[in-house]
């Protein structure tokens, strides 16, 4: 009798787990992000649309740029100020071709980097910061660096 008294809540508790990852498993891993460009098209955009554009720099190693991804850059009011104001464009820096993450000194991950159509650096973001303050660095960017 003492060990059916075991094996329950040993039962009870695998049952548990697998609620718990079945149930996980249905809610969406990715969020809802910026529809990314490359700096050409971006900057090419951003110049017809009288726009600003963002480089995200991030690593899939990177802890930080998970959690900005799925918390920040979801957020619908960050991506109302986002799409009137902004062109991303997202640099995986293990994969940079183009070497961007040297060419605009992204040492720290997660980077944003503002730039305006001609190239010309507006502001540099280093780091993973929550929604307030990001929606405040893009209202911040957009009344002194947009035309």
């Amino acid at each position: 009798m003492n060990t059916e008294k075991k094996r329950r809540p040993a039962a009870a508790l695998k049952i548990l787990l697998a609620l718990m990852l079945w149930l996980g498993a249905a809610v969406p891993t990715e969020a809802a992000e910026f529809q990314y460009r490359s700096l050409p098209e971006a900057l090419t955009l951003a110049g017809a649309e009288n726009k600003l554009v963002m480089i995200f720099f991030w690593a899939d190693w990177c802890a930080y740029c998970v959690k900005i991804r799925r918390e920040v850059f979801s957020d619908p009011k960050i991506h109302e100020v986002f799409d009137r104001n902004f062109v991303a464009v997202s640099v995986d820096i293990e994969k940079d071709p183009e070497d961007l993450a040297r060419k605009y000194r992204a040492r720290a991950m997660p980077t944003m980097l503002f730039l305006k159509p001609d190239q010309e650096v507006v502001g540099f973001l280093p780091g993973a910061v929550d929604q307030e303050t990001f929606l405040k660095v893009l209202d911040y960017v957009v009344e002194n660096y947009k035309s």
